[in-house]
């Protein structure tokens, strides 16, 4: 009785380290993939340019998801894409508005979408 779980043990093991599994990369059967932040392209990111008023940029892009709390002349854009629990795609932007509203700074971080 003993050698018939030996045997399968043994058996389980080896057809298990043939199956081609990379064991540094194996997580669970399935993640799920977590989008967060705003979906930007690069056609949007083109159209905006210093000057333009907050609803003009609100029109282009949207809103941002959080504002910062002790300076609403400054909207920060994230996106991050995580596929098997890494990080695929991550970009930012961060536009700052002088005191009349309209746009002073605009700084890009990553890669944005095509599409």
């Amino acid at each position: 009785m003993i050698k018939k779980y030996k045997l399968c043990l043994i058996l389980s093991i080896f057809l298990f380290g043939c199956s081609g599994i990379k064991f540094s990369e194996w997580r669970f059967p399935y993640m799920m993939e977590v989008q967060q932040g705003n979906y930007i392209t690069n056609n949007q990111v083109n159209q905006l340019h210093v000057g333009m008023t907050k609803e003009q940029v609100s029109f282009i892009i949207g809103h941002p998801l959080t504002q910062f709390l002790f300076d609403q002349n400054r909207w920060d854009f994230f996106y991050q894409d995580y596929k098997s629990n890494k990080l695929e795609t991550n970009y930012s932007i961060t536009i700052l508005f002088d005191q009349e509203g309209k746009v002073s700074n605009i700084s890009k971080n990553g890669q944005f979408f095509n599409k």
